[in-house]
């Protein structure tokens, strides 16, 4: 998955992992977040085939379609981008019961594709956060949706927004039960803004934790190397 799907990669891991594996995809506004992920099943997904499904809670599937074609990422027939804008137009964001919604369509795909599906997406988590009330109710079922998604037997990915001072428990315990925390950044450099990439967290396999800086290439986001201090 991570090799295949991102170039440069290979700087990073020793060896590509196996699922179900869980990664947590972390980082400020403008880090990138959604067009690494976005690269990541495309590629994947182009090279290895399956189908893979990302989920937006924010933006429009359009949006995220011009914006990914922008940056050289061929999307895949097999990936289906879905939105929830609609459901936010709906009616009351307390009422709806966004992971429950987001089980449901997993189960369908999962019925429908079999074990072709092989990626999963949701973007963002933060987002989902927002229009709910997070309370200990809220943290058992996120474990129990965590837990859910690792018996389906998926790669998946999921965005989430946070600063540089923050903690990667966020509001719930995510931190703790992802297989990895992969944070997205920003950096300042003479004069000029990086973007970076930075394992905090991987089981399973050896990986570097040094700052990598990224930048977009002819399939997407790519890994150039350390960012040295």
């Amino acid at each position: 998955m991570f090799l295949t799907g991102v170039a440069g990669m290979n700087r990073v891991l020793e060896r590509d992992v196996e699922p179900p594996y869980l990664t947590l995809v972390t980082g400020p506004p403008g880090s990138m977040k959604s067009s690494f992920c976005m690269t990541m099943i495309s590629n994947h997904l182009a090279n290895q085939g399956g189908f893979g499904l990302y989920c937006t809670v924010e933006e429009t599937v359009a949006s995220l379609q011009k914006s990914t074609r922008s940056l050289g990422i061929r999307l895949p027939r097999s990936l289906q981008i879905t939105d929830f804008t609609e459901l936010r137009k709906g009616g009351s964001n307390q009422d709806m019961d966004y992971l429950k919604f987001t089980r449901k369509m997993i189960e369908h795909f999962k019925k429908k594709q079999g074990d072709n599906f092989r990626v999963f997406v949701l973007d963002s988590l933060g987002a989902i956060y927002s229009l709910t009330t997070v309370d200990e109710e809220m943290r058992k079922r996120m474990f129990d949706f965590f837990d859910f998604l690792r018996e389906q037997g998926l790669y998946t990915f999921i965005i989430t927004e946070r600063y540089s001072d923050q903690q990667a428990e966020l509001e719930g315990n995510e931190g703790f039960l992802a297989d990895a925390i992969l944070n997205m950044g920003v950096d300042l450099r003479n004069g000029q803004i990086v973007r970076t990439l930075q394992v905090e967290k991987m089981r399973h396999v050896r990986h570097s934790m040094e700052k990598q800086a990224i930048q977009v290439g002819q399939t997407g986001i790519e890994i150039i190397g350390p960012l040295f201090d």
